[in-house]
């Protein structure tokens, strides 16, 4: 993929790279490509509902508006943008994309940002958020269950973690095992899953899932 590739007259094929990335270059290509029109192909032209589901759905669990909160994958800053409306304050985001980070930094609702893999460990503190956030990032394409573990590693106990994962990944990727160990070690239980649609009309299944760090 290169820049010669752009066009923001093709929806289509804006979902289709999506979909087809292979590795973490061919990734990062797409998303400096496309970042200015990120929001405009995903929200208005392809009807893209699963941020602001995710934030909805995680935000009666979060007990106080000043809870620290880490967005996974942020982007441009779209599903952090929906938990700010409902009264949130305190956000950070890591993302491996500069373009789409600087994109998330103009919406000025973010504390600290960082350009990172989140397949590898997180240099953050343990315990560090008592509300982590994902949406969009466990797709077609995109990250495995790789992170699951660390995740859990950054949440307080008692803190909540809210994450979109797309229903043909789930077992392929490995999240079923992930989330099971977690469980079985007494480190995580699943309080809420429901399933929806990542984007109004393309039939495609989304599952919604908030997990207690116990």
């Amino acid at each position: 993929m290169s820049a010669k590739d752009y066009d923001p007259t093709r929806t289509e094929l804006f979902l289709e790279q999506a979909y087809s990335l292979s590795d973490l270059q061919d990734a990062m290509t797409f998303y400096d490509i496309w970042a200015d029109d990120y929001d405009e192909q995903m929200e208005k032209r392809l009807g893209y509902i699963a941020p602001r589901v995710m934030a909805e759905k995680l935000a009666p669990f979060i007990a106080n508006n000043d809870a620290e909160i880490l967005d996974v994958g942020c982007g441009t800053g779209l599903t952090s943008s929906y938990l700010k409306t409902a009264g949130f304050r305190s956000f950070d985001g890591i993302d491996i994309t500069v373009a789409m980070l600087e994109r998330a930094e103009s919406r000025g609702i973010y504390r600290n940002l960082i350009e990172g893999d989140i397949t590898k460990p997180i240099d953050l503190p343990t315990e560090s958020y008592d509300a982590i956030i994902s949406s969009g990032t466990f797709t077609l394409g995109h990250v495995g269950s790789e992170p699951i573990p660390e995740l859990a590693r950054l949440l307080r106990p008692g803190g909540f973690l809210g994450c979109s994962i797309h229903e043909d990944i789930w077992s392929a990727k490995g999240f079923d095992t992930k989330f099971s160990v977690l469980a079985e070690q007494g480190l995580m239980k699943l309080v809420e899953v429901t399933t929806g649609e990542f984007f109004v009309g393309y039939g495609e299944v989304a599952r919604y899932f908030i997990f207690e760090k116990l």
